[in-house]
This record gives structure tokens, C-alpha cells and sequence, in this order.
């Protein structure tokens, strides 16, 4: 026997009543009607590239884009060169800024670079920026600023597959 439009029989609503409904979204990730529970955003899509959006482009690039590549700097970008520090200011915490003599490159840097097809020394600068910026069609000027549109395409475009 099932209940009225639910779907869902008399035994699994009396189960669910006496399990609970947080327990049935541990376990069955379902809600009472039987659907699949909605897929959460887990990025903020805010513009700002921080520590959050290096570890989801991380993902996204070992996992989606290049499956088994291996990434794994928990979300740091390292070893950029300084000078574009200040003139990016869409590119908040988890980059480890250091003088540019010392600038040796990011593995994740270095993979977005493969895939947006430009030259790849695994450091954030113009050319990498405005491929970025022209992959998804956005003004192209080399610089990510706070809230930058470009930023906020990536982390739309991430959260699609997270």
C-alpha cells in the first residue's frame, strides 16, 4: 500500500518516522519523497580566488579535466612572484607570494596552463590571465581583480562538477 502521491509505502514512511529525517539523509540521501537531495554549491562564487578555489580547481583539474593527474598542494598556490601580488587583487589567501627571483611555479598553475593551452611555467601572469579571461569571454586586460567576472566563471564552472 502506498501513501497518496508520495510514492512511498506505509512501511518506509512508519521506517522513516521512526528513524527520523536526519538520519534518513545520512543514510539514504533522499528526501521524504524520494528524490535525490540537491546538489549544494560548495563554492562560493564571489570573484575572489582564495584558498577554497585552488583546492576545488585542484579537483577539477586531476579529477575532471586531466583524470589521474596528480595534484596535490591542499589548496596553495606556490611560489608566485610577488610583483603581480598587488596588482591581483582578486587573488586572496592560499597564494604563497615570494620575490620574484625565487618564483618557481605552481603544479596547479602549471596544469591550468595545459589545459587553457597556453605556455606553461607554472606562474600566474598576464599571458595566463588573459587566456583565462578569453576562455570565458571576458574582458581580456591580464589582471583579476576583487570580484573579478573571470574568477567567478571559474567557480561557477567548478561547482558543476563538485
Amino acid at each position: 500500500m502506498t501513501i497518496e502521491r508520495t510514492g512511498m509505502s506505509r512501511r518506509r514512511l512508519l521506517t522513516t518516522a521512526a528513524v527520523g529525517v536526519p538520519a534518513m539523509g545520512v543514510l539514504g540521501a533522499v528526501n521524504l519523497l524520494g528524490a535525490p537531495a540537491a546538489k549544494a554549491a560548495r563554492l562560493p562564487v564571489d570573484g575572489v580566488w582564495g584558498w577554497g578555489t585552488s583546492r576545488a580547481l585542484e579537483y577539477f583539474l586531476s579529477r575532471v579535466v586531466f583524470p589521474g593527474a596528480n595534484l596535490n598542494d591542499g589548496g596553495q598556490i606556490r611560489r608566485q612572484p610577488s610583483s603581480w601580488s598587488s596588482v591581483n587583487s582578486g587573488l586572496g589567501s592560499g597564494w604563497e607570494w615570494v620575490p620574484d627571483r625565487l618564483a618557481s611555479g605552481s603544479a596547479t598553475i602549471d596544469l591550468m596552463q595545459r589545459w587553457l593551452g597556453v605556455g606553461r611555467d607554472g606562474l600566474i601572469g598576464p599571458a595566463t590571465i588573459r587566456a583565462l579571461q578569453a576562455h570565458y569571454g571576458k574582458v581580456t586586460d591580464g589582471v583579476l581583480d576583487e570580484g573579478s567576472p573571470t574568477i567567478a566563471a571559474l567557480q561557477a564552472e567548478i561547482n558543476r562538477y563538485l
